[in-house]
């Protein structure tokens, strides 16, 4: 019998029905031991996998904390379902607030939580939030500490909650925030020589291989705030960077790491600028993955566009000229022209015929340029005599080369007049696609504009 109904409990695959499977088994006082444990291990599957379609989280490597949350999420719900009841607003919290933080926010309230209130009239008061709390203190602030020790009848320091100084998380940020500040004021500006566990140590983790899972949550918190604020990711100040931090996740782009790195430990980290990014901080949820997430899946050409256009914070290294030979050189040049006329020369060449079709793409691209609107920046060039904004038709493979096709819109770019001369004299490696150009700008930039087809004309 034990055996017969553990078998059915494992093919049971919603909520719901697993409710009701287990509320008949106790009317029937037929539970076991084994049977109880075959209850709470498909109540945890099934609630992992609701949880993580209802929210998008990667649930892999969660802290015990949070693998609590995730089962008493499940079993919420699951008694919510039972009674013909939904739990959207759980989950928006969830995908807004993270596991932590939505734990946090739901019960550091003066009321008692309408989970906490349905858990404990199922008898399963150990599965709630407020004991969760309790028994992972470390993971949540002292606030939310209070609040769930007094639901749960505990006894309290103080009478009163302690001040809301945001979650733990943010309390955390603050902390590494208020730390590299001081430090990069030692430094005149500079943030370079040190190392996650020098980070970690502030925060007290002196072991990441137990805490590094947190620390590496603040810092990707605060390289967000970075990225909203258009400056270098603080993170990549450290010697190296977390294992898996700025992974590539199935894009068809990786971030330039290296060159993301220089340009953190490069910057002028002015108090200012710092003061901006704990600005930010202070916005976002407490789980780093959701709003980065949702701005790649969003905005990823702009994630990019930070990415790569990040540069290394150093002076050019020029040969000193001496003022006075410049100056000399002119002087010698001015007295040789003064009075000169100008010299003709004749010179037979040949021109290749390009014909009407850049003149058209220019019109049918608005006379923008696609570099400029590919970058981000402001597209649109000075207006001429006729009111026509000002831009080039620029031909990937020189028309000089004499191919068959260069004279047609897919080998044709429209763009303004510095762009065009970069094409010529900068350093650009131009791919191609069916659809697009690939364009390689100063061998670390990558940008990818339209090609243009009959359609486009």
């Amino acid at each position: 019998m034990a055996k017969e109904l553990v078998d059915i409990i494992a093919g049971v695959g919603d909520l719901k029905g697993l409710a009701t499977l287990e509320r008949r088994i106790n009317d029937r006082n037929v539970s076991t031991p084994e049977i109880a444990a075959a209850i709470e291990t498909r109540y945890a599957a099934v609630g992992r996998v609701l949880v993580a379609e209802k929210t998008g989280f990667d649930l892999s490597d969660l802290s015990p904390a949070e693998e609590k949350i995730v089962n008493a999420v499940g079993r919420y719900v699951a008694l919510q379902k039972r009674d013909g009841k939904g739990a959207a607003r759980t989950f928006q919290i969830l995908s807004n607030r993270g596991l932590i933080e939505a734990a946090e926010v739901t019960v550091a309230k003066a009321k008692v939580t309408q989970g906490y209130e349905v858990l404990e009239a199922a008898d399963l008061r150990a599965l709630s939030f407020e004991q969760i709390i309790v028994d992972h203190p470390e993971e949540f602030s002292t606030r939310a500490l209070w609040y769930a020790r007094k639901t749960l009848g505990l006894p309290n320091d103080s009478e009163k909650p302690p001040a809301d100084l945001g979650t733990l998380t943010q309390q955390r940020t603050e902390r590494v925030l208020d730390w590299l500040a001081q430090r990069a004021a030692a430094h005149q500006g500079r943030l370079d020589s040190y190392t996650n566990s020098d980070v970690g140590a502030v925060l007290g983790f002196h072991d990441l291989t137990r805490h590094g899972r947190v620390l590496g949550n603040i810092t990707s918190r605060i390289d967000f705030a970075c990225y909203r604020e258009g400056v270098p990711p603080l993170g990549l100040c450290a010697t190296a960077p977390f294992a898996n931090a700025w992974a590539q996740q199935g894009r068809t782009w990786a971030f330039p790491v290296a060159k993301m790195q220089a340009a953190a430990q490069t910057f002028d980290w002015e108090p200012d600028v710092l003061e901006r990014v704990r600005r930010q901080a202070r916005l976002l949820p407490g789980q780093a993955a959701i709003p980065w997430q949702r701005e790649i899946s969003e905005k990823e050409m702009l994630v990019r566009q930070w990415a790569e256009g990040l540069r290394p914070n150093i002076a050019p290294q020029v040969e000193p000229v001496s003022p006075t030979s410049i100056g000399d050189e002119l002087a010698t040049l001015e007295r040789n022209l003064l009075d000169r006329k100008p010299a003709v020369r004749e010179r037979v060449s040949k021109t290749i015929e390009r014909g009407p079709i850049g003149e058209m793409l220019k019109r049918a691209n608005g006379y923008r340029c696609q570099l400029c609107d590919a970058l981000g920046m402001d597209s649109l060039g000075f207006i001429k005599p006729n009111g026509e904004r000002y831009v080039e038709a620029h031909h990937a493979t020189p028309v000089s080369a004499m191919e068959v096709g260069s004279l047609s819109a897919t080998n044709i770019m429209i763009l303004c007049a510095n762009h065009h001369r970069q094409m010529h004299y900068g350093s650009v490696f131009i791919e191609r696609t069916a659809t697009e150009f690939v364009l390689t700008i100063d061998g670390d930039q990558t940008v990818s504009v339209r090609r243009f087809g009959l359609a486009s004309i």
